[in-house]
């Protein structure tokens, strides 16, 4: 098993709901997450928009998914082939030791 972190920018999310939706995968977990990277932030207005600030970090989505090994790939060049032109981001992926249902106790990839 493995599992996927795809962080994107937070209009994307339901363009990677869409693929994970289209390749049968089941569940997925996001998080609002911010951070920095190369990306230069944009300045923000407060106030009634007579000050601007920009901020250190840039807010994104992480998703997170667990896969079977043998959709990683499939999964992995749909998201690039989907996403690469649009936007920045980045994809992790990891080695899951085990999975276990909580409700059913099914282990490994029954679980998933």
């Amino acid at each position: 098993m493995k599992k996927i972190e795809i962080i994107i920018p937070d209009r994307e999310l339901q363009t990677v709901g869409g693929v994970l939706k289209d390749n049968n995968i089941g569940g997925m977990s996001y998080y609002r997450v911010e951070g920095k990277g190369k990306a230069k932030p944009e300045p923000v207005s407060i106030g009634r928009g007579t000050m601007q600030y920009t901020p250190e970090f840039i807010p994104r989505t992480k998703v997170e998914i667990v896969v079977k090994d043998d959709v990683v790939d499939k999964i992995v060049n749909t998201l690039l082939d989907t996403l690469s032109d649009k936007i920045g981001g980045k994809i992790f992926i990891s080695d899951i030791q085990d999975a276990i249902s909580i409700r059913t106790k099914a282990r490994g990839d029954s679980a998933i």
